[in-house]
This record gives structure tokens, sequence and C-alpha cells, in this order.
């Protein structure tokens, strides 16, 4: 998998994992005001761009702010595939009840692969 160079039109936020999370997975605010993993019917409020330790602070962005960003897949995706919400957190291809978020501008082979999605297109 290639790296990605730059992060693009995103604005950096902080948050706080209320479980360990890692980079490029969509999280919810919970009524703590930590953030937990997503499940596949949502959106997410943020992704991750580092990974963060449980109950440490760290980088994400909003869902909702478009721009470029770090995609865990959940299955081989492809460039210009659609990119929907998966189970934990992941993004996939998969349309099936899920949260259209944008496209894949950079291929996962497979699982668990770290793919760059450009939201909300």
């Amino acid at each position: 998998m290639a790296e990605m160079a730059t992060y693009l039109a995103v604005d950096p936020i902080t948050i706080t994992a209320n479980a360990a999370l890692v980079r490029g997975v969509r999280v919810s605010l919970n009524s703590s005001g930590t953030c937990d993993v997503a499940d596949a019917t949502t959106a997410g409020d943020y992704v991750t761009l580092t990974a963060i330790e449980a109950a440490k602070p760290g980088t994400a962005v909003n869902t909702a702010g478009g721009g470029k960003v770090p995609a865990l897949a959940s299955e081989a995706v492809a460039i210009g595939d659609a990119a929907y919400a998966a189970a934990s957190g992941k993004f996939s291809k998969t349309s099936t009840n899920a949260t259209l978020l944008g496209r894949w501008t950079l291929a996962a082979s497979g699982d668990g692969v770290l793919g760059e999605v450009l939201l909300g297109v």
C-alpha cells in the first residue's frame, strides 16, 4: 500500500478515544465525550488520522467536512469505487444498508488494508 503523501482539504481536530483506535476508522462521539468505533449503518462523526490509545487524545477529521482521508477497508476496493460505511468503523464498496461516504482514491487489497477516500463526492 502506498503511504498517503498529504491529507487533502481537511481540518484536523483533537478527539479522545474511549478504547484504542487505529488509523483510518470512522468513530462516533458518545455521551461521555469520548469516541467509539462507528457501526455499519452510520457515517460516524470523525475519521482517525492517527492511531489513538484508549483514554488518550488523538487527531481526526469530521466526516461531513469533505477532503481526502485514510480509510481502513473491509474488503478489496479499487480507485473510483464508491465508499460506504462498514462494520467496525471500516470503509467498504458494498452499499447494502450502508451510508455513502465518498469515493476511493487509493485502492486497498483487502480487509484491514489502509486506502484513501475522498469524502463527500
